[in-house]
């Protein structure tokens, strides 16, 4: 267990001295340098060998690293940020009550600003249909018992629910493959429920704990009660489900990079290096290690982060 535990960091940690020598010798943008020839691993000026045009493999390794963390790491912060803030009102049950109208029109406006930047490649017809078919029907048929305020438990109950019911290649194939950000925020975006609903469950039972009850008696104000209290106890229960939502980013990341879309044509990530490489099966190498590194790094993960408690 200990060994297994110590490679992982060993991995991690040359995965982070491999992201700064990206930066400074400038590889994140696809600047490899190109070689004479085929060369096989273990060749003079190319320890991993070089693609089939030439590129040098480890360097092409190490340019992806940015690009894994500039996808992991933001899709991450947006889903769990999502998820905190979900629960939080979830387990309190904090009921301001929203505008419907509002709360559509805004829909409506940020899928139009994402098609005039060019983040939404096909123009958004569908979601203008609804939101103007939803705002005829709330304004001129008032249904009995229908309030066109909605408190914003309801409302958050109800995004669980359209995001489990979207189907996301449906959403992926709507965004422009290019626009990096907007791919970011769809897969942060729709990823949240799940680690949600687990600590909407866990804030409940600190809430109903008695240590909440003195921490209240004693007049704690709230940030404190949350940034010390809560929020510390709540990420080790979480890790579990961080590890499996980083992973399943890191393993997205190579798919879609498989796939062509996220990255530019100009830069080298591990996925478009594993098509690459299986467009040459003669070349093993250009397919073999990009493959291993990505299993490495998951791997690494789950090793580090396994055997915290998540109940």
């Amino acid at each position: 267990m200990k060994t297994s535990k110590y490679i992982a960091w060993g991995w991690i940690f040359i995965l982070g001295l491999g992201l700064l020598l990206s930066l400074i010798l400038d590889l994140q943008n696809g600047k490899i340098p190109m070689l004479e020839g085929r060369l096989a691993p273990g060749s003079a000026g190319a320890v991993l060998g070089t693609d089939h045009l030439g590129r040098d493999l480890a360097l092409g390794l190490l340019s992806g690293i940015p690009a894994l963390i500039m996808f992991a790491i933001p899709s991450l912060v947006l889903s769990l940020a999502l998820s905190l803030v979900s629960a939080l009102i979830l387990s309190r049950n904090i009921r301001p009550k929203v505008p419907v109208l509002s709360f559509i029109l805004l829909l409506f406006l940020l899928s139009m600003l994402g098609y005039a930047l060019s983040w939404i490649s096909i123009f958004p017809l569908p979601l203008i249909a609804l939101s103007l078919g939803l705002g005829v029907v709330l304004l001129w048929l008032p249904l009995p018992g229908f309030r066109l305020r909605l408190p914003l438990p309801d409302l958050i109950q109800i995004l669980m629910l359209a995001v489990l019911s979207i189907p996301g290649l449906l959403l992926l194939f709507s965004i422009n493959p290019s626009s990096y950000g907007a791919l970011i925020a769809l897969i942060g975006g729709t990823s949240w429920v799940a680690t949600a609903q687990f600590s909407q469950r866990k804030m409940e039972h600190y809430f109903n704990s008695t240590e909440f009850q003195n921490a209240h008696i004693l007049g704690l104000p709230w940030h404190r009660i949350l940034t010390v209290h809560l929020l510390p106890k709540l990420f080790i229960l979480l890790t579990p489900q961080l590890a499996w939502l980083v992973s399943g980013f890191i393993v997205l990341e190579g798919s879609l990079g498989y796939l062509g879309i996220g990255l530019p044509a100009q830069h080298w990530g591990w996925g478009q290096m594993l098509r690459l490489g299986l467009q040459h099966p003669d070349l093993w190498w250009t397919w073999l290690f990009p493959g291993l590194c990505i299993a490495a790094t998951t791997s690494s993960i789950f090793v580090v982060l396994k055997g915290k408690p998540s109940s």
